[in-house]
């Protein structure tokens, strides 16, 4: 069997790459401290929070045949961007290639080189390819496949004061437009690519892992959700 890897759009087969072996797949360490209170055996356990998760690293030894230009090889490992290995090739992570990555001759007489690569990944895992959902009634349920709560991206079509339920959490939208983006990651509501100040009230939705309803109010002729669903 063929192992192999995508780094930033680019499949390692495409490089005359192949994996030595099986990726493994990796459930992230959930950030936590111990501490030890006098008189009590054991230790208290503290989560620094919900689905708080320690970046990791994923090491891979890879050969190479018939490289004709192992520095330009050794220029694709670099840097930052989204890694996806086979073993779960539906789903991506952001990463960054730390460490030195050098090709060595596997033989004197062949043509295999090979080097091991290691990526610095964070926790979460994103679909490859993610669908929209389109929401035109109120109370519309909604399946997030992951592993945690989402934070979306929300676009609005409609006008006027609009008021969006997910997760438990309720938002006011002033003076909506066509278009108009709720950006629940990075706390924004947008409008033509620009964040708009004093422009909402309430809480940024959620969607919990598993089934759950979106709820609206207002002028909404369809809410179109970009999940960004997430998975240890």
């Amino acid at each position: 069997m063929h192992y192999s890897f995508t780094w930033n759009g680019v499949n390692s087969w495409n490089k005359g790459i192949r994996l030595q072996e099986m990726p493994q797949i990796v459930r992230p360490e959930e950030r936590i401290s111990h501490v030890t209170i006098p008189g009590r055996s054991g230790e208290l356990t503290l989560t620094e929070g919900n689905d708080i998760y320690n970046s990791y690293i994923q090491t891979i030894p890879l050969l190479a045949y018939n490289v004709t230009d192992v520095a330009e090889l050794e220029r694709w490992l670099r840097g930052n961007g989204y890694v996806s290995f086979c073993s779960q090739p539906e789903l991506k992570q952001k990463a960054r290639v730390i460490n030195a990555v050098e090709f060595k001759k596997h033989s004197r007489n062949s043509d295999w080189w090979e080097a091991q690569v290691q990526f610095y990944c964070e926790p979460l895992k994103e679909q490859v390819l993610e669908e929209q959902v389109f929401i035109t009634s109120s109370g519309t349920t909604v399946t997030n496949p992951g592993d945690i709560e989402s934070r979306p991206l929300m676009q609005i079509f409609g006008s006027g004061q609009v008021t969006i339920t997910a997760g438990g959490r309720t938002i006011t939208v002033y003076n909506a437009t066509d278009g108009m983006q709720i950006d629940c990651e990075a706390e924004w509501i947008i409008s033509g690519g620009v964040p708009q100040m004093g422009a909402c009230t309430g809480d940024f939705p959620r969607i919990p892992a598993g089934e759950s309803t979106v709820q609206f109010t207002g002028s909404i002729t369809e809410l179109v959700i970009a999940g960004r669903w997430r998975y240890l």
